[in-house]
């Protein structure tokens, strides 16, 4: 296999709004450098690019295709992309590796939203921009209409390289401004041409145009504009120079007139590519960070490997195909390569140029190029491999977030785990996909970036990994709240097992500490105990006993941080209780003849059972209500409590009495300080 420089390989992503004609243009170039015998049609599924079932079956691109071929001594690598915003991640990766951006447009069409997407995500990532602008052998197509659209949505600077000369059915001549001639296609799909002088008004109008494409390449370098007010213009070889520095400032955008379907106008496109296009010479430089998280450069020059990998994909009968740019050194079979990002060694087996499903084997790749590898064991999309002697991250893409979402339902029992690891690998493919079970609707939930997306991720679930699923509709994750005020009383119960009461103590205590607001724990007390509640609207967090919420309000049965209440069907739905606080307003303890005769009627013994604020009735009365810093009343804190773990409040230090069990004793001991051993 040659091997090619960096300076001599043409690295872009052919993008552009859904059915511009992205998919034939690239098989276009295909048939004009011979890699084809023919060009594939998309109607019959034919294509180089879309070889997936699903794309035949939708007749649209679902993924990004790599090609590669050679023009002019040039390699040239294609990413063909879609054109739909459902699979916007593919174009995003690809337009991370490419050098620069070739967007197809269609003359009858014009600008579409996925157009100026493309144009965006392209400025943002700082490569060129060519404008094809596509089927010109439809009916009704005007040049001048469209051209002065494309000018008003991507600015004056906009410039026509080849111009149409026979629009319509039967296209097959363009007027070349560069050399100033009108070129003839062959009809039959070749790609092949002549050239003849440009008479009459083409003379007139190509001579214009050239003045005007020299003035614009000499205001890309100050060398240039001063031989070109010196001389008053430039000779050929000075433009012909210059064209590549003005394409790399964008000092203007090339467009070209093409049919791709008729493979009219795709081969002088073509060697303007191999002739001024971006090469990763141009930006021979990119910016990572290193093993510390400082800021460093990658040069092509370094002799140590950085790959970056922006696409993965499983393929049926040959594994799972990972898609890598190599931006410094080299890659060769058998070696190793540390993933900065998995932090995990990574062995580089057979290594692969594409030509869609087309394979074809080579022992290595040099610095520049792009290729595909199979069986990483944990290499995903917007990972980097290196070298282990120089540890870098190159930055990964931006994808969007889903913005439509739907239920996953399984129709057979026990394909739960096939599913999971089938959603992970497919999140894993493409970034834009996520999922997630959602506890409180019972639900898988995936989430993508529109529906189609949706039905070809669910596509893909099924026949790759043989489950039984669709697509429903998500439920809604309602919220209840009380809208008036109301008193409950929590009825007396009994208390022989008090090392649940005191679990319960505890609880509250952790609940407190996690940052849930204080709560009001179960006190150990006598043998019955009563407690009284307050439910209040409004805004703020729930405030009581944890899980001894009151049963009975209005609006339904409060349970823990739930509404329970019954529908229509004579079902219970669960939904998350919000804006509404419930407070304990008087707890009143009925302690009995031993707990009362233990008990100090001076409030001096420390370990009399008498809590903070209890009065000498035996109700507990808060001290006030609202003290003004969200938690709707402070409560008495325990001064042993360990710092940073919260502050145990109410408790201060009850009796350890002979009924309680040993081993709640020694859980409640760490909690309280100087409390006596029974």
């Amino acid at each position: 296999m040659k091997e090619y420089k960096p300076g001599d390989i043409r690295n872009f992503a052919i993008v552009g709004h859904a059915s511009s004609g992205k998919t034939m243009l690239s098989e276009a170039m295909l048939e004009a450098a011979g890699v084809i015998n023919r060009m594939g049609s998309i109607a019959a599924g034919s294509t180089v690019s879309d070889y997936h079932d699903n794309e035949q079956h939708r007749q649209i691109s679902v993924s990004a295709s790599l090609m590669h071929l050679e023009w002019l001594g040039k390699k040239f690598n294609i990413l063909d992309c879609p054109g739909y915003a459902d699979f916007i991640s593919e174009g995003l990766g690809a337009l991370r590796v490419g050098d620069f951006a070739l967007i197809a447009i269609h003359a009858n069409h014009g600008v579409g939203v996925g157009t100026d997407a493309v144009w965006k995500y392209a400025t943002e990532d700082g490569i060129p921009k060519m404008i094809v602008l596509n089927a010109f052998d439809k009916e009704e197509t005007d040049f001048e209409k469209t051209l002065a659209q494309i000018r008003e949505h991507f600015g004056e600077r906009v410039f026509p390289m080849t111009i149409p000369v026979n629009p319509g059915p039967g296209f097959n001549q363009v007027l070349d401004v560069p050399r100033n001639e009108i070129i003839t296609y062959a009809t039959d799909k070749s790609g092949k041409f002549t050239a003849a002088k440009a008479t009459g008004e083409w003379a007139e109008r190509v001579e214009d145009l050239h003045k005007q494409l020299i003035e614009l390449i000499a205001e890309s370098d100050d060398a240039l504009m001063e031989k070109f007010f010196d001389k008053g213009g430039l000779s050929e070889e000075e433009w012909r120079a210059g064209i590549h520095t003005a394409i790399q400032k964008q000092v203007f955008t090339p467009l070209f007139v093409t049919s791709a379907e008729n493979n009219i106008g795709v081969a002088r496109l073509m060697d303007i590519i191999a002739k001024y296009g971006s090469s990763p010479v141009d930006r021979a430089k990119v910016k990572g960070v290193d093993g510390d998280g400082n800021p460093i450069e990658v040069s092509l020059d370094d002799p140590d490997p950085v790959l970056y990998i922006f696409k993965t994909m499983s393929e049926a009968q040959f594994g799972e195909l990972s898609f890598f740019r190599i931006y410094a050194g080299a890659v060769k079979f058998g070696s190793e390569l540390y993933n900065t990002d998995r932090r995990s060694t990574e062995k580089i087996g057979q290594i692969y140029l594409l030509n869609g499903k087309t394979r074809t084997s080579v022992p290595s790749l040099s610095a520049g190029d792009i290729g595909a590898v199979v069986k990483l064991k944990d290499t995903h999309t917007g990972n980097t491999l290196c070298s282990p002697r120089r540890l870098v991250s190159l930055p990964k893409v931006d994808y969007p977030k889903p913005n439509i979402h739907a239920s996953l339902r399984s129709a057979v029992k026990g394909e739960e785990d096939k599913i999971a690891s089938g959603l992970a690998a497919l999140h894993h493919e493409d970034p834009t996909f996520l999922y997630m079970v959602d506890s409180e609707l019972r639900q898988t939930i995936v989430s993508a970036q529109g529906e189609l997306h949706l039905e070809v991720i669910a596509e893909r679930l099924r026949k790759r990994y043989n489950v039984h699923v669709d697509l429903i509709e998500p439920r809604v994750r309602y919220r209840e709240t009380i809208k008036t005020k109301g008193d409950s009383k929590y009825p007396p119960q009994k208390t022989d097992r008090r090392c649940r009461t005191i679990r319960r103590s505890l609880d509250a205590h952790r609940t407190q500490a996690a940052g849930y607001g204080p709560g009001v724990p179960s006190v150990p007390c006598g043998p019955k105990c009563g407690s009284r509640l307050r439910a209040v609207s409004g805004k703020g967090r729930h405030e009581g006993l944890r899980g001894r919420y009151p049963r009975r309000l209005p609006g339904g049965r409060c349970e823990g941080r739930f509404l329970r209440r019954q529908d229509a069907s004579g079902g219970f739905q669960r939904y998350r209780l919000s804006d509404c606080r419930i407070l304990c307003l008087q707890r009143i303890f009925h302690g009995g003849a031993a707990n009362a005769a233990r008990a100090d009627p001076h409030g001096g013994n420390p370990h009399s059972g008498r809590l903070h604020g209890q009065s000498d009735g035996g109700s507990f009365q808060p001290a006030r209500e609202d003290p003004g810093d969200g938690h709707g009343w402070r409560l008495p804190t325990h001064q042993g409590a360990r710092a940073g773990k919260g502050t145990l409040p109410l408790l201060e230090h009850p009796p350890l009495t002979h009924w309680w069990p040993r081993r709640t004793r020694r859980r409640i001991q760490p909690l309280r300080r100087n409390a006596p051993r029974s």
